[in-house]
């Protein structure tokens, strides 16, 4: 019962944090402290890593601010994509590349700011 609440939590901030790389005004480097500011959150214990444990509780918390529910299936998914390394976590440095790819793919005009149009998408 105790992962699920922590797997809650850090599923939340994880969404939060895609949401946050879509804002209006916000600036490529205030999308990299959002990220990091992410990972933070994401990693409960403080080691650097995103365990697929802390990632379980992430999402699942995100998805019930939504009102919907996790399944083990979506964070087996996100964490194959996130993990680029393969070994088994998420680190500040793979979310952050999603992250500020997912910024770069808004930021349509290439000048480093989401505009209010873009931010419409």
């Amino acid at each position: 019962m105790k992962s699920v609440k922590i797997a809650v939590t850090v599923g939340a901030l994880l969404i939060s944090g895609q949401a946050l790389a879509q804002k209006a005004g916000q600036t490529k480097a205030e999308a990299q402290a959002a990220s990091a500011k992410k990972f933070k959150n994401l990693d409960t214990d403080g080691n650097g890593k995103g365990s697929p444990v802390e990632l379980m509780a992430f999402m699942t918390k995100a998805a019930e601010k939504r009102g919907e529910t996790m399944d083990r299936a979506k964070v087996d998914r996100r964490l194959k994509r996130l993990d680029t390394d393969g070994d088994g976590n998420v680190s500040a440095a793979e979310l952050a590349a999603e992250d500020m790819a997912k910024f770069d793919k808004a930021d349509a005009n290439k000048n480093g700011v989401i505009d209010a149009d873009e931010a419409a998408q």
